[in-house]
């Protein structure tokens, strides 16, 4: 029995479900896990989805997004533990750390750097997203997949795929998209909630953070700096920035893009980005982080211009091939 095999037998048998997601969420990680809510919802089973951290208004449209429970550890009383589009079992923050050893915890997951800390473990870096994944799952449990469900499998989609611009864009990804369109998905509408509502105070910290873009002398490497200081006087969180990357990694020319964001005093949560060639996910390794070839993040603690030094040292080395 594969992984797969084994996986749909365990949900197939447990009646209540826990579904975790990791800190920092965005639309891959939760689109997934409330399409598992609503299908084991459909199913008959008890079902909730867990996260830490608030998630970025943007998602607040999904079906089932005001059912998530924001929670620090995830409370007694499940059968089954799923843990979605996490790396290791530290980007669920403390969620994990009460769950009892005799309750079976499945992680499905797409990134190439994962720990496969799971009792059971399906991890497909070829897929374009977890909620790609999620689709083969319900489709190889030959279960219907209601328009709620295909709308939140959607999103996880077209959110990691870049609205189907990204290299891990595939043949694949866009058959699994043609389906759920077929099942009632409405892309411009998705398309409009996803990317195009944007809160004045978030445009204001946008242009402030463009204001301070910096670029390395070849043209090569450009980035952000988002500290605490802008945030609070602005008035929004780090939830709502996760889209300024792009700019920066849009500029022609710039083969990496990072945004350095103040979690904390010394504490920095470093997104990076890249076009082709340059595989971000090591640079992020070398800090205990991780991702794809293209995007990938971590966390450094120290004053910010080492950290800034660290990291784009780290970018010189494995852009020169090292």
């Amino acid at each position: 029995m594969n992984e797969l095999q084994a996986i749909i037998a365990i949900i197939n048998t447990c009646k209540a479900i826990a579904i975790v997601t990791h800190v920092g969420p965005e639309g891959d990680t939760i689109g997934s896990a409330l399409a598992c809510y609503h299908a084991f919802q459909e199913w008959g089973k008890e079902a909730a989805v867990y996260n830490p951290d608030p998630l970025p208004p943007e998602l607040l449209f999904l079906p089932g997004a005001n059912k998530i429970r924001r929670s620090q550890v995830l409370p007694p009383g499940w059968e089954l533990c799923m843990v979605l589009d996490c790396s290791d079992r530290g980007r669920t923050g403390s969620l994990l750390e009460g769950l009892p050893p005799q309750v079976p915890l499945i992680n499905i997951d797409h990134h190439k750097s994962n720990g496969r800390f799971g009792a059971h473990n399906w991890v497909d870096e070829t897929a374009s997203s977890t909620g790609e994944m999620v689709f083969r799952l319900f489709k190889a449990m030959a279960r219907p997949i209601s328009r709620e469900t295909a709308t939140c499998l959607y999103a996880a989609i077209i959110t990691d795929t870049g609205s189907f611009r990204y290299t891990n864009t595939s043949p694949e990804c866009l058959r699994v998209a043609a389906e759920l369109l077929e099942l009632g998905v409405v892309p411009d509408q998705v398309a409009e909630e996803l990317f195009e509502k944007r809160d004045l105070r978030e445009i204001q910290l946008l242009s402030e953070a463009l204001s301070r873009l910096e670029v390395s002398p070849d043209g090569t490497i450009a980035w952000l700096t988002l500290d605490k200081p802008l945030l609070e006087r602005v008035g929004i969180g780090l939830e709502e920035t996760e889209g300024f990357i792009n700019y920066p990694r849009s500029i022609r020319g710039v083969r990496v893009a990072l945004a350095f964001k103040e979690l904390a005093a010394g504490s920095y949560k470093v997104s990076l980005r890249s076009k082709g060639e340059v595989d971000v996910s090591r640079v992020a390794a070398a800090f205990s982080g991780g991702g794809h070839r293209n995007a990938a993040g971590c966390i450094l603690e120290g004053d910010l211009g080492e950290v800034k030094g660290r990291v784009l040292a780290e970018i010189r080395r494995v852009m020169d091939g090292g």
